[in-house]
């Protein structure tokens, strides 16, 4: 990923939180007939290693699965990003239209776990999303043969971040006024997470 200096997110906390709020993930693998790519949820676990862990599944029927084991694999997580008009800057006649937005690449080689792991992680992913939920679902409530059956048609896998690489490309080469203009047509315009995200880098600034 292209990183002008300016842009770049190095912290390793912020690079997770990126992925805990954005965490419907692409999975991208190189393959015999050429790219592969799978959109998952995927989960982090830091603190198990350097840079953390991450874990999610596929259906065993997704010939993707069948590559793990076969080298490294790329995972894209997208933050918020939005179109930024000219209109917005004090100079419309010297500014272009661009594009921000937050990303987050993380690369290591996913290791497929025993099926026998396959209901636990379903679960834990299942408990994550229902958690916070009044009267909240959980994989309990299954009728007995597909509480057995379901978690055989999946593969879960783990995939220890050996890379990781931010950009958080939110306006940081235009002057303060300028951002703070950006911002405005930003929450105008309804993309209130980008906007959010903007104000936050200009605070820190």
């Amino acid at each position: 990923m292209y990183t002008p200096r300016h842009f770049a997110l190095d912290d390793l906390a912020a690079q997770h939180a990126v992925i805990e709020a954005c965490d419907f993930g692409i999975v991208v693998s190189n393959g015999a007939n050429g790219l592969v790519a799978t959109h998952i949820p995927m989960m982090l676990g830091g603190g198990e290693e350097k840079l953390g862990t991450l874990y999610g599944h596929m259906a065993r029927a997704n010939p993707h699965g069948q590559l793990f084991g076969d080298g490294e694999v790329l995972v894209i997580f997208n933050g918020p990003h939005g179109y930024v008009s000219p209109t917005w800057y004090s100079d419309r006649t010297m500014n272009v239209p661009t594009w921000n937005y937050v990303a987050v690449h993380v690369y290591g080689t996913p290791e497929a776990l025993p099926a026998a792991d396959s209901a636990f992680h379903l679960g834990r992913l299942v408990a994550k999303y229902e958690g916070t939920r009044t009267n909240g679902w959980s994989m309990a409530e299954l009728r007995d043969n597909l509480r057995e059956t379901l978690p055989q048609q999946i593969v879960p896998f783990r995939i220890e971040i050996a890379r990781i690489g931010g950009k958080a490309k939110l306006s940081q080469n235009k002057p303060r006024g300028e951002r703070e203009r950006v911002i405005d047509g930003l929450k105008a315009a309804g993309e209130a997470k980008l906007a959010a995200a903007m104000q936050k880098d200009l605070e820190k600034a």
